[in-house]
């Protein structure tokens, strides 16, 4: 699932000269009381001349992404910025997947 999320988003970042560096990744179990999933935290870096606009860029458009996850719903996607430095921008991603 974690995977999934950060192919389409380095698909995104990669075009413009960034890379994407994986920092952490977490998950928790989620359940409501008909649906089971996990609750994902993807700490990321990018890095590149163009990690600002790649940050911008992908702020904007990763919410409304269809991500295919075979078995599985992408239910929310949101991304959180972080800090910016010489090292380029640090970022959040959390993503609630639900089991289909």
């Amino acid at each position: 699932m974690q995977a999934a999320i950060l192919r389409a988003v380095a698909g995104m970042v990669t075009p413009l000269g960034v890379r994407l560096l994986i920092e952490e990744l977490r998950c928790r179990d989620w359940a409501s009381l008909t649906l089971t999933g996990g609750r994902h935290e993807l700490d990321i870096r990018f890095d590149g001349p163009g990690a600002a606009a790649a940050l911008a860029h992908v702020v904007a458009v990763a919410p409304d992404l269809d991500i295919s996850i075979p078995g599985h719903i992408l239910a929310e996607l949101v991304v959180e910025p972080g800090t910016a430095d010489d090292d380029g921008v640090a970022l959040t991603i959390n993503a609630l997947v639900i089991r289909d």
